[in-house]
Formats: structure tokens, sequence, C-alpha cells
């Protein structure tokens, strides 16, 4: 699943170029497009996150999936990019979530299975798929672009991740059917049904140290998908090179790596460290763009930034894990998309209106740069709260105290649809 969401969501920089020469409108307007689909991805993986438990692990992907393909039939009949606000955006956008959040999070809610030790290279291995689509949707739109038109290239790329989508949810569903659920899910289950589930959906904010994660992500994210979006039509017309595959190819290929070596490093060295080392990583290399001059350069920076960028895939929710309740990962990372959308809608287009208004990216790139940084020690400052309070009862469970009780009655009211609910 991942390989087909998260190659959609780092291709976007290829359409992008395609729509720019085939319609002539603005580049801020249709980074617009991109950063409303973004927006709306990560804003959705919050009730994503919040509700798969009661949708289901597999029930939710597939009601994506419907979604995803149904809009991307959508975005080649658009008569003009102004649709695509609705097709690309919208649809794409909410159908990106149902399918990204149960594929990242339904590895924490197998623990007793897999093991604590093995699961952050679970994790990382999972992961991978999301670079192994950056590599195979950009080189192969990009190949579709050559030779057809980005309406038909979109068509046929529907065609060709029908199949796959259909299986992903199939074999989600074969490999959770039999599986029992963890120790305490007829107990969550029971507090379910018993809580206001507008009041649990905002309690991970009554947390100082989730607000302060939210803001390190949210300055993160102005930079995080200005590359994606930008880069191609940087280097073809600024610098003048047409190595728009190889540039997203690196891009993929490297977050590949950069997936299976974090999960590996993740099972010996705290995710929180390693995720700090990627946040200066990032911000570091984008004010390094402006000053790429030829095509080893620009390659040489795809590498660097596709690797720390693979990275934040698999470490954030390792650290969701490290820093706060196991039990809540799936709840926090949905969360976590609010500053994601924010980020995403802001940062490309930001960068495009600047370029309109300039006819250069280099301002923008730098100032995008030393936005990520500021991200650092901002979580640094959560971490420090985690160390400093850890001698103490932690309050980061995001519970409310008053209703622990709930969680030692017998959950008869649950136990009889536990079953169903493990395996979708």
């Amino acid at each position: 699943m991942q390989v087909v969401v998260l190659g959609l969501f780092y291709s976007y920089g290829t359409l992008f170029a395609a729509l720019k020469a085939d319609t002539g409108d603005a580049a801020s307007t249709l980074a617009l497009v991109g950063s409303i689909r973004d927006f709306v991805f990560g804003l959705s993986t919050a009730p994503a996150g919040f509700l798969v438990r009661r949708v289901g692990f597999v029930r939710m992907p597939a009601i994506g999936a419907a979604m995803l393909l149904l809009g991307m039939l959508l975005d080649s009949y658009a008569p003009s990019s102004a649709l695509l606000f609705l097709s690309t955006s919208l649809v794409g956008g909410m159908s990106m979530a149902m399918i990204f959040t149960p594929g990242a999070t339904v590895l924490y809610g197998h623990t007793s299975q897999l093991g604590q030790g093995f699961l952050p290279v679970a994790v990382g291995l999972a992961s991978s798929g999301a670079g192994l689509g950056t590599i195979l949707v950009n080189l192969g739109l990009d190949m579709l672009l050559d030779t057809f038109s980005w309406r038909d290239a979109l068509r046929i790329c529907c065609g060709a991740f029908c199949p796959l989508l259909f299986g992903a949810v199939l074999a989600l569903w074969w490999g959770l059917r039999q599986q029992p659920c963890d120790a305490g899910d007829s107990a969550a289950d029971y507090q379910e049904l018993k809580s206001n589930p507008v009041r649990d959906f905002f309690q991970p904010y009554r947390d100082l140290r989730f607000i302060l994660f939210n803001i390190a992500l949210l300055f993160y994210f102005i930079g995080f998908m200005v590359p994606y979006t930008h880069l191609v039509y940087f280097a073809e017309v600024e610098k003048g090179l047409e190595i728009a595959g190889e540039l997203t190819s690196l891009l993929g290929a490297a977050g590949t790596a950069a997936r299976l070596f974090f999960g590996l490093c993740s099972s010996f060295v705290r995710p929180s460290r390693l995720f700090l080392l990627m946040l200066l990583v990032q911000g570091a290399s984008l004010i390094w763009l402006p000053f790429c001059t030829n095509a080893a350069e620009l390659k040489l920076f795809s590498a660097i930034y596709g690797f720390s960028s693979g990275g934040r895939v698999v470490l954030l929710s390792l650290t969701l894990n490290e820093l706060f309740d196991p039990e809540k990962v799936a709840h926090l990372y949905g969360l976590l998309g609010v500053p994601m959308a924010v980020g995403t809608a802001l940062g490309p287009t930001f960068v495009g209106t600047v370029y309109d208004l300039t006819g250069s990216y280099d301002n923008a790139f730098f100032t995008a740069g030393c936005i990520v940084l500021l991200a650092a020690p901002v979580f640094c400052f959560v971490c420090f709260r985690k160390k400093a309070s850890s001698g103490q009862p932690s309050d980061t469970s995001v519970e409310d105290p008053e209703r622990t009780k709930d969680w030692e009655q017998p959950p008869s009211e649950a136990s009889a649809a536990r079953t169903a609910k493990c395996s979708l």
C-alpha cells in the first residue's frame, strides 16, 4: 500500500512539471494543488488514526483504495486545473490518509507477536515500500509523460494501481485474520464503548510535550515537501538539466535504504537521537540546495535529502513509541498529521509564490532550510522534558485519570466484537 500512496505523494513534482508545460498556469497555483492535497492528507490522518481501531485495519484501507482510484480517474477528465483542487486535493488527500494510516500503525497493535526488539526492524521493512514506490512511480510516470499526455498517463497509472491495492488489502486481511489481540485490547474495547469520542480525540493535547512535538514538526514540514514539488522544475528551468528521472529515482532509492538503515539502527540507538540527526541533516541540505550548480551536485543533494527524508518515515512512529504511550501510537501518529497538513500546505506554496515574484528559487530554498532547522531545538526540549519526568509518575499516557477505574472492569460488552475487530 505504501508503494502506491507514497509513490503518488512524492511524484507530484514530476506531474507538476507536466501540468506547468501543458496548462501554462502560475507555479504558485499548481503548487497549491499539491500543497492542498498534502494538507488534506495530513489533516485526514488525525481522524484516521483515531478511528482505525473502530473501523478496522482492513476495512479503512479498502475504502481508501476505492476512493483513490476514483479520484485519479476524475483527475484525468478534469477540463481545467481549477477542478484538480477537488479531485487531486480533496479526494486524493483523504483517500491516501485512509490507506497510509492503517499501514503505518498496524504493527504497533501486534507487538506481542513481533517482540519489542524486532519492532524497529519490522517498521523499517514495512516502510521500505514507500521508497520503492518513490522510485517506481516517478520513473513510470516520467516515462509515460514522454509518450502520453498527463491525462492518459494518469489513466494508465490508475489501471496499474488497481490490482496492487487490491492485492495489498487482501494480504493485510490474510495476515490479520487469525492474529489474536494484544492483552489489553478487550479492556480498550470496553473503554471505547463508554468513552466520549470528542474528549478522547483531543485529550493528547493536554500533554505539553505533545504540543511542543507538534510545533517542531510544523517547522519541519514547512520545508519537507519543497524539493518533492519544485526540484524537477528547478533543475530543468534554472539549471537547464534534463535529469528529472535520475533525481526522483535517487530520492526514492536513498529513502528506501534509509528506512532499512534507521529501522536496524533503532534496535540499539534511541529513535529520538536519530530523529534529531535527521532534522539537522535535512535542514542543512535544503540550505545547500541553492548553491548546487551542476548535475552531480543536484544528484548528491537528492541522495542526501532522500536518505534523511526516508529516515523520518520510520523514526516518527518509533519516536512516538519511545516518548509517549505505546498503546496510543496510532492515535498520536494521526494527530501529527495536523502540523504535517499545515506545513506541507505552506511550504511549497510559499516557494512557488517567491519564484513567481522573483524568478529565482534561491532565497526560498534557503529560507525553507532555516525553518526546518528551527525544529531541532524544540524537539530537544521535548526529549529533555521526557528525561526530567522519567522518575515521576508519567502523564504521557494521555488518559483521563478519573476514568482509570473503567479499565479494571470486566469488558463483557466488548468481548463479543473483539475477534472481528482484530481481523478487520
